[in-house]
């Protein structure tokens, strides 16, 4: 699924990820109908698994580590997400275990200049070649959206998350789109909209998506609500004909 990146350059592949507006939680599903999700992901061509990377210390839950991104079956796009109190040496072990998208959290790090620029100089395995590994930076809902423009150079990936990492607490829905709205005029302000893949994370519902896509996310990250009742087909598919409705 993931062999239409090969050999693309950098550009091309954020281009190309935003044809697939849909990055799913597999940590909210069962691991062992691992083998049942890629034949269903691969039936609806959704090639991008998203992982939640915790360690209990950045925010209170602890999930997996960079060992679970080289369980997922090689032909998908892993996104990984690292909420971690030291992350250099996560993001170093997340790429060796085969990460096409890497995401950081603004909030931990001074060097993180000195991460996005090694993650610049890194391919990932795809069918048929290698792509780039996409780089991004996440903000929790109480960061100024200022951190951005020190890296905006350094990143193909800005993620907003609506809810505070580890805990229920989440963004109203005023408050979200004020928020993606105010990042959308920085990016535009900057030049970099183009370039840049806009996405959203956090406990997002299917009465939600309108407004965020319309707004001008990109990409909207799933979990639970994919994985709910064991209909992983049937929610993706609703999923995505409300995304595609809401992009006109």
């Amino acid at each position: 699924m993931n062999r239409p990146f090969s050999s693309l350059n950098r550009a091309e592949c954020v281009s190309l990820m935003k044809r697939y507006p849909l990055s799913i939680g597999i940590l909210a599903g069962q691991w062992l109908k691992l083998g049942e999700y890629q034949q269903t992901l691969r039936a609806l061509e959704q090639p991008v698994l998203h992982l939640d990377l915790m360690d209990g210390h950045f925010c209170p839950q602890f999930t997996v580590g960079p060992w679970a991104i080289a369980q997922l079956p090689q032909q998908i796009i892993k996104d990984v997400h690292l909420m971690v109190d030291n992350p250099w040496p996560v993001v170093q072990a997340s790429v060796k275990a085969g990460a096409h998208c890497v995401t950081l959290q603004v909030e931990k790090t001074p060097h993180l200049h000195h991460m996005l620029h090694w993650l610049g100089e890194q391919n990932a395995e795809v069918s048929g070649g290698t792509m780039p590994v996409l780089r991004g930076i996440s903000l929790c809902p109480a960061t100024p959206l200022e951190h951005i423009l020190p890296v905006i150079e350094d990143v193909e990936i800005v993620q907003i998350l609506a809810v505070n990492p580890g805990y229920g607490s989440k963004l109203s829905r005023s408050a979200l789109l004020r928020r993606i709205a105010q990042v959308v005029a920085l990016l535009n302000a900057s030049g970099k909209r183009d370039s840049i893949l806009l996405a959203v994370d956090g406990s997002l519902t299917l009465e939600e998506l309108p407004e965020i896509i319309a707004s001008g996310v990109d990409r909207v990250v799933s979990g639970s609500a994919l994985f709910r009742n064991d209909a992983l087909a049937e929610n993706t598919t609703r999923w995505l004909t409300t995304i595609h409705s809401a992009k006109g």
